[in-house]
């Protein structure tokens, strides 16, 4: 071999090192991500650029089993991420929580505990042994629990309640769900027809709402007023309209069960807005007080275990509970309460006794009612007509406390018949459950 071509294989082996050497700085350094080809451009130079494997992690961090292993959580850190996943919810009020305890004394000591944490009480309900409380930070909430969850049943967000948004005529769409009931033509369809002058009478009937106007269409101390809100702010329409299409008694908002007295419970502000804590109180207000229909035409998407409490605690003194399905036309998905099991769940049916375009519906959906184009009263001296799963809801409990006041059981007995005596439609059932409610059976 000649010096010419030793000295080029030298050169050559030289020049090779110092680019090991400089790819072996470029790492040091921080430049490898400098020195990599951008993801866009590697399909096109696949041939010559080096494999993956050769740019894998461990080869440039060494050995997995010897990274750091990430830190176990503490039992104290557990139970503040618990917290944290059940509380921080956009549909909850921010910084407060519902707390179900096992007991009253389980209750007390947190009370105790509570006290000196930053805490604020903001409301009991010693009835369910549940509290309403707002917190500064999580820790202190947590502490105040403290580590026996044997005490308590639930911690739940408050989570935002309202009623269903009041559709009115121009909102509906064309096509199957929107025939209008024109106004008064509903209770045909539901066979409330001839004298119903002694319907619902003896039968107390709970609207808990958004409070309920002294209206033209009510006799003289038909109504008894509960204000759980009691912010001096002025009514809502929404549970005025509720309970006249319960009991109204005027020819232009009338009710199913005019003879039926009103029990109104306000738990919603002046834009219809309450919360689990309060709408817990109000179920309990409307049992305690003797009712025997609780209509709730309003709801959430937020399961609270102390308006599940509320709910056993009505039945178990007698109450049925009457909710909506909800008006945002979900097909799998049914409202709080009305998604709770023993609660009599209603969806909306149009004139032509298809689903109504609104309603929602799925697994659970008890029965349906008239809800498109139904007149009622509405504020102090007004009608209005509307659409939802509030009136049908308000329609089917006084279909409720008419049977009542003709004998048929309250409770569970009273929540059966209702579906019983429904007359089945064309669609399934968890679109309109066992079909539209007949207050006369045929």
């Amino acid at each position: 071999m000649n010096e010419s071509r030793l000295r080029y294989l030298w050169l050559g082996s030289s020049f090779a090192l110092v680019t090991l050497l400089l790819v072996a700085m470029a790492r040091d350094r921080g430049w490898w991500t400098l020195l990599e080809t951008p993801a866009t451009s590697r399909v096109g130079i696949a041939a010559t650029t080096p494999s993956a494997a050769a740019h894998a992690p461990a080869t440039i961090a060494g050995p997995l089993e010897n990274q750091p292993a990430p830190p176990k959580l503490t039992e104290e850190e557990k139970r503040l991420e618990r917290l944290r996943n059940r509380l921080q919810r956009e549909d909850a009020i921010p910084k407060q929580a519902v707390i179900k305890f096992k007991s009253a004394k389980a209750l007390q000591d947190f009370l105790r505990r509570a006290a000196g944490r930053k805490i604020t009480i903001l409301g009991r309900l010693d009835a369910l042994s549940a509290v309403r409380v707002a917190y500064n930070g999580l820790e202190q909430l947590r502490d105040a629990l403290g580590t026996d969850a044997e005490l308590y049943e639930g911690v739940d967000g408050n989570y935002v309640v309202k009623v269903p948004d009041f559709l009115q005529q121009e909102d509906r769409p064309s096509g199957a769900g929107s025939a209008s009931f024109e106004g008064l033509d509903f209770f045909a369809a539901i066979d409330a027809t001839g004298d119903r002058s002694t319907w619902g009478l003896g039968v107390t009937v709970a609207v808990v709402d958004t409070g309920v106007f002294d209206h033209m269409t009510f006799g003289e101390s038909q109504i008894t007023h509960y204000d759980l809100v009691n912010d001096g702010q002025p009514f809502n329409g929404h549970g005025t309209a509720m309970a006249s299409l319960i009991a109204g008694q005027d020819s232009q908002a009338p009710g199913v069960a005019p003879a039926s007295h009103i029990l109104d419970v306000r738990v919603a502000d002046s834009q219809g807005y309450s919360d689990t804590f309060t709408l817990a109180a109000g179920i309990v207000q409307a049992a305690d007080a003797g009712a025997l229909v609780i209509n709730v035409s309003l709801g959430s998407y937020g399961d609270s275990q102390a308006v599940r409490d509320a709910v056993t605690y009505a039945e178990s003194r007698g109450a049925v509970v009457v909710a909506a399905a909800g008006n945002d036309h979900t097909s799998n998905e049914i409202s709080f309460p009305a998604a709770i099991s023993s609660v009599v769940s209603v969806g909306g049916v149009d004139a032509e006794l298809q689903q109504a375009y609104y309603s929602n519906s799925g697994q659970g959906l008890d029965v349906s009612a008239p809800g498109v184009g139904i007149q009622s009263a509405y504020g102090a001296n007004m009608l209005a007509v509307g659409d939802g799963t509030s009136q049908a809801t308000a329609i089917a409990s006084g279909v409720l406390a008419y049977a009542i006041s003709r004998g048929v059981p309250p409770g569970d007995s009273a929540a059966a018949w209702l579906q019983q005596s429904a007359q089945p439609l064309s669609q399934s059932a968890d679109r309109v459950g066992a079909g539209i409610v007949q207050a006369q059976s045929k």
